[in-house]
Parts: C-alpha cells; sequence; structure tokens
C-alpha cells in the first residue's frame, strides 16, 4: 500500500514518551515479588556495556499464547519508568497494532511505525488511521532517540514477525538496528516477549555473526496458591482442578472467568485450527508423531512436538515443553477431526484424553476428579 511521508517532529521527545496503560478493569498482578525481581535483572543488565568479550544478552519472556506476555510487559514498562532517567519505550506486534501480512517483508520498517506510534505527539491518534501507513525510516528513528540517550526498548509478540524464522536481510536488518541501537551501549537496552523460543534464538544468532549473544530468558508467573487466586480474580468456584486446567497461568484464569461472568467466548481458538491446518497441510500429522506428541506430555521433550504447536505450551527454561490441559484437550479434539488418516485405535485414545482432561475442569472441589 501506499505509504504516507513522516516527519519527526510528530514525535515527543524520547524521555516524554509515557509508559503504556494497564486497563483499570484488570485484575492485580498475581507476584509482586516476580515482578520487582524481573525490574531489578533488567535495570543491571541495562547498566552494562556491551564488550567484544561480553555480548550484552537481551531479555525475554516466554510464555504461551494468551498467556499474558502483553500485562507483564506493561508492568515492567511501568515500573522501569519511575525507577530510572532513561525513555523507556513499549511497543507491540499484537493487539491493536498487530503486523500485517504486507509488513513481514519489511519487519524493521514495521518496528519503526510502532516505536511512532508509541513517541506520538497527539495522544487522541490512531495507530490503524494514523500510523499504519506511516512511512517511518530507521534513520529517523535513530536520529530522534539519539547517540548515546538512555533508553529501554520493550517489544511485545516479537515472534509475530515471521521474517525471525529464518535468515534474511530482512530479519538480520532487524536484528542489527536492534543491537545497534539498544545493547551495544552502556544505558541501553531491549526486553521483548515471546510465545516460541525458535524466535529467541533465531534473533540472538542474526545480531552477530560468528558468534551467539545469550538471551536472558525468563518465564511469566504462575499461580502458587489457589486460595489468593479465589481473591485476584473474584472466582469463588476456582479449585485446584480449574487452575491446572488452565496451567496454572494467570491470564487464562482471567479470561475463563469472564467467559463465565459474560457467558461469552474470549479464548479464541482461532490459533489451534490454523495451527493444526499447517500440520496436517506440511505433511506432519501422521501415527508416529502424535504419539511422539502424547509422549511429550510425560518426558517435554522438544523434539517431540510438531512446531507449529509450540506457541500452546510453556517452555521451561532448560527449553522442555510443557503441556497446559486446556491447550492440550483443544489440539487433540482438532486432531481427531482434521486427520482421518490416523488409526481409529489413536483416535479412541485422543478422544479418552480429551475426556478426562474436560473432566478435570468441571471436578468439585470435593469430588476427586482433580486429582484422578
Amino acid at each position: 500500500p501506499p505509504l504516507r511521508p513522516f516527519n519527526v517532529e510528530e514525535l515527543l521527545p524520547p524521555m516524554e514518551v509515557p509508559p503504556p496503560m494497564v486497563s483499570g478493569s484488570e485484575p492485580e498482578f498475581v507476584d509482586e515479588e516476580w515482578l520487582s525481581k524481573r525490574v531489578e535483572d533488567i535495570l543491571s543488565l541495562y547498566r552494562t556495556s556491551d564488550t567484544m568479550a561480553f555480548r550484552l544478552p537481551p531479555t525475554a519472556f516466554v510464555r504461551c499464547s494468551r498467556g499474558g506476555k502483553t500485562r507483564a510487559l506493561k508492568e515492567i514498562a511501568n515500573r522501569l519508568k519511575s525507577s530510572v532517567q532513561a525513555s523507556v519505550i513499549f511497543v507491540s506486534f499484537n493487539e491493536s497494532s498487530s503486523i500485517v501480512s504486507w509488513e513481514q517483508v519489511d519487519p524493521l520498517g514495521a518496528l519503526c511505525r510502532r516505536i511512532a506510534f508509541a513517541a506520538r505527539r497527539n495522544r487522541k491518534a490512531n495507530y490503524d488511521s494514523d500510523f499504519a501507513n506511516a512511512d517511518v525510516k530507521p534513520e529517523q528513528i535513530v536520529e530522534w532517540l539519539g547517540r548515546r540517550d538512555p533508553r529501554i526498548l520493550l517489544v511485545d509478540e516479537m515472534n509475530n514477525c515471521n521474517s525471525l524464522l529464518e535468515k534474511s536481510i530482512p530479519s538480520i536488518d532487524l536484528a542489527e538496528f536492534l543491537k545497534d541501537n539498544f545493547l551495544s551501549k552502556e544505558d541501553q537496552y531491549l526486553v521483548f516477549s515471546s510465545h516460541i523460543v525458535s524466535t529467541v534464538g533465531q534473533l540472538s544468532s542474526y545480531m552477530d555473526s560468528g558468534s551467539s549473544r545469550p538471551i536472558a530468558i525468563h518465564e511469566l508467573p504462575l499461580i502458587r496458591n489457589v486460595t489468593n487466586a479465589i481473591k485476584i480474580f473474584r472466582w469463588p468456584e476456582l479449585n485446584a482442578g480449574k487452575a491446572l486446567f488452565y496451567g496454572l497461568v494467570p491470564a487464562l484464569i482471567h479470561i475463563a472467568r469472564l467467559e463465565e461472568l459474560r457467558k461469552t467466548q474470549h479464548l479464541s481458538f482461532q490459533k489451534v485450527e490454523e495451527a493444526i491446518d499447517v500440520c496436517v497441510k506440511d505433511g506432519l500429522v501422521t501415527d508416529k508423531s502424535v504419539r511422539y506428541l502424547l509422549a511429550n506430555f510425560v518426558d517435554g521433550e522438544k523434539r517431540k512436538v510438531m512446531k507449529p504447536l509450540h506457541q500452546f505450551m510453556n517452555t521451561a527454561e532448560e527449553e522442555k515443553l510443557r503441556w497446559i490441559p486446556f491447550y492440550m484437550t483443544k489440539v487433540l479434539d482438532n486432531l481427531e477431526f482434521s486427520a482421518p488418516s490416523l488409526d481409529e485405535s489413536l483416535r479412541v485414545a485422543l478422544r479418552k484424553i480429551v475426556e478426562l482432561f474436560n473432566e478435570l475442569s468441571t471436578a468439585e472441589e470435593s469430588s476427586g476428579k482433580a486429582w484422578e
């Protein structure tokens, strides 16, 4: 599409960019201790210089699809803004500024548009109508940031940049821009989120040819106490079974609670259906691959899981994959109906597993089914 000319005069000074808003309707963040520790970790790295001997690791937060990454990054951005004299810029490839297909060939341009939107002077401006077609040049953003001015960039859902899945000129351009402007100097830093580990590793490898830059990977917090969760989400009927069904993931529990209150569906299964379609079309769905998938539920071996399904799992720091029962039921349900060539005994097993996990979500506290 034709792009409109962009002028840096449309932007606030970097230090005046406000942090992202957290909706007042959101429940309180579930783990204050985790949040304080992560901000402390980020500030420690922010104050460290990148050298030939030490490659400064960016920080990555990894969690399944709809797992609360956006909320966590917004909370961190707000804490950082109140803790350090630096420009704190939050951008997202999700929600109202989701990356669209034509931008995938130029992810750096897509990033620059979102940085410009975050820093817009006109706070009433809308992304779709005012910035989605802005021709924001990387050199304009570099000029605006200043050569050595302190800054922290937080990028939500980096995994939505599909070009990062393979090495290419656009992916290298994006990685080098991030390294040169948010990692190469003291008091400059990069934080991002992804729901797949492959994005984390690829971005790192594109930054430095011939050497591997480490990444400080953190998982988001889980529910540690059901009693506290009942208060936070105002869900008296929440019990251990329901919490486990949603993988102890606060965001999934919150959305499930909204569904119950409003009798509407908030947890979309479109991504699950699209991922299964890719698996089927690419010939990944076989009796053997489905058996491997089920074995992964026990041993967590990443190699046993079809790549398009990684987004529905939690990723442990040792790169083990952990299934979330809620997503597992949707994946297995879709596999059964989308792959008619599967052995009938395997299809029966899939149905039974789905049935058992659905019982986990509906079991009463005293029934004992939550622990079967």
